[in-house]
């Protein structure tokens, strides 16, 4: 297997002016190789565009794809879709930064040649997941929701008719 570092890097200053398209693939190894057991599953595609204009360098990064976590609930696998747009601007130490238009200033040593895009995959797709990650109502484990109430709990609520707060109260009395 080849390491990490050696497949999401971007000479930036090898570039040829104008555009330069990456792609990379990114699957369950490259969260592993982070450290992270929450992400039990990726099935992600990575496009880099570098765009190079004298020194500066502008990098425009989509991250698309599947990431697969335990559901806060049921702790079964939930799929989840996740889109990032990514909007970097890369310089070395010591130049002056140009006009960044919004964008993430990632700052290289002067002699750092390649620009390692892993760190910065692994932090938006981390950061493009939910806080609060649930299976659709309905979409639980069966046998745990039985066992935590939840399957209880919508088949009461199929149950009222009337939809009031209050018409689980009737039969309490």
């Amino acid at each position: 297997m080849e390491s990490m570092e050696s497949l999401y890097v971007i000479p930036v200053n090898g570039l040829a002016p104008g555009k330069t398209d990456f792609r990379w693939s990114v699957g369950k190894e490259f969260f592993e190789e982070f450290g992270n057991t929450e992400i039990t599953g990726a099935d992600l595609s990575v496009r880099a565009v570098a765009e190079k204009s004298g020194s500066h360098v502008r990098i425009d990064c989509d991250i698309e794809g599947i990431l697969t976590v335990p559901c806060d609930r049921c702790l079964s696998d939930l799929d989840l879709r996740i889109a990032p747009h990514v909007c970097l601007s890369v310089k070395h130490e010591g130049e002056e930064t140009a006009e960044d238009d919004g964008r993430e200033v990632i700052s290289l040593a002067p002699d750092d040649a390649f620009l390692d895009m892993s760190q910065v995959i692994y932090d938006y797709a981390c950061l493009a997941l939910p806080m609060h990650r649930v299976h659709d109502e309905g979409g639980c484990d069966r046998s745990v929701a039985d066992r935590i109430g939840i399957a209880d709990r919508d088949e009461d609520r199929d149950r009222e008719e009337d939809g009031s707060p209050f018409a689980v109260l009737k039969g309490m009395f």
